[in-house]
């Protein structure tokens, strides 16, 4: 499961682009990857709907909105525990190696300690991603492994992702993507092709001159789909985005606002005809570290969902970029 917390991470896309031109790693692993700040020890991740008086309304059942994730002094996850109804469920423990950290197995179980599936990745001699194999052990098999899906990574001298395949057991997971870069090594444009359709999909990408993602625009067998277009601040954080229909005519512009720690303030988007059609607000309270700790969410002004985080730290040392006191290199001392 590849949730991410924080709503800064809604422009998954774009971010997973920007990680294939620069890392192996592909899985959220690391305190840096659910942009948590410090020596996180254990993060207890709750979510509910509330009622305009801030009350719990419906609780989740789903493991999805109730987990804790524990993580090593190397600011690695090595576990996630879900919870469904306040009771312990399925877990899933996560190995590395002692020497690279690379991400090995991914393991997940019953609650009973049954195990579920296995998720396994392999490097090349570069360390980077080469293949990820999924098998699930299904009771109907008299819990026999099962290869579900499998994903393979070619990367270049540059080392740059230049194409990701990926094969199941099911013929609509079997796709292959490639990578084609040009100048100051940005990514240009992808080729998709699918092993059950003759489709044939490209996406092409333009960049400002820092190389930051401008516009970004689909393509089913050369025949425009969908166009996005983005502003940036000067932070580099996407403020506005459009989208245009396959007729290249504006369908909706979201807008969005940050607080002084990139938490997403506010998300509104509007209509071709200038109408409202989303209206999203953010609240968060925050800890030392400036990880936030409760984050409520608005429609309109009504407070819709309840998001807490209990953060435990390491006792150890803990340095962080805040705007305002970066220049003085600030450390902090976590002997809660």
């Amino acid at each position: 499961m590849k949730q991410f917390q924080i709503k800064n991470l809604i422009f998954f896309a774009l971010l997973l682009l920007f990680l294939f031109e620069s890392k192996a790693q592909i899985v959220p692993v690391s305190t840096e990857d659910y942009g948590l700040m410090g020596y996180p020890m254990e993060v207890k991740y709750q979510k509910y709907e509330t009622d305009t008086n801030y009350n719990q309304k419906e609780k989740q059942v789903s493991f999805i909105d109730d987990y804790t994730m524990e993580f090593d002094k190397n600011r690695r996850l090595i576990k996630r525990q879900h919870f469904i109804k306040g009771n312990k469920d399925r877990y899933t423990i996560f190995t590395y190696d002692t020497i690279t950290r690379n991400l090995l197995k991914e393991e997940l179980f019953e609650a009973s300690g049954k195990v579920v599936s296995t998720i396994t990745h392999s490097y090349n001699y570069l360390g980077r991603l080469e293949e990820v194999v999924s098998v699930e052990y299904p009771l109907s098999l008299g819990g026999a492994n099962k290869m579900v899906s499998k994903q393979t990574y070619k990367w270049n001298r540059k080392g740059q992702l230049s194409e990701y395949t990926t094969f199941g057991d099911d013929a609509s997971k079997q796709k292959t993507i490639e990578y084609f870069y040009g100048p100051q090594d940005s990514l240009i444009y992808t080729l998709t092709t699918y092993g059950f359709n003759k489709n044939v999909e490209k996406t092409t990408y333009k960049r400002d001159f820092k190389h930051y993602v401008i516009e970004v625009t689909f393509f089913r067998n050369d025949k425009q789909t969908r166009r996005e277009t983005f502003l940036l601040n000067d932070k580099n954080q996407i403020i506005e985005k459009k989208i245009f229909d396959p007729n290249d005519k504006i369908t909706l512009t979201y807008n969005y606002t940050y607080d002084e720690h990139n938490y997403v303030l506010s998300e509104i988007a509007k209509d071709k005809k200038g109408r409202w059609a989303i209206e999203y607000y953010y609240k968060y309270d925050k800890d030392k570290f400036f990880n936030w700790t409760k984050k409520t969410t608005y429609d309109g002004w009504e407070p819709k969902y309840i998001e807490t985080r209990k953060i435990t730290y390491f006792d150890k040392e803990h340095f962080y970029q805040d705007l305002k006191d970066f220049d003085q290199k600030k450390v902090i001392f976590d002997n809660e």
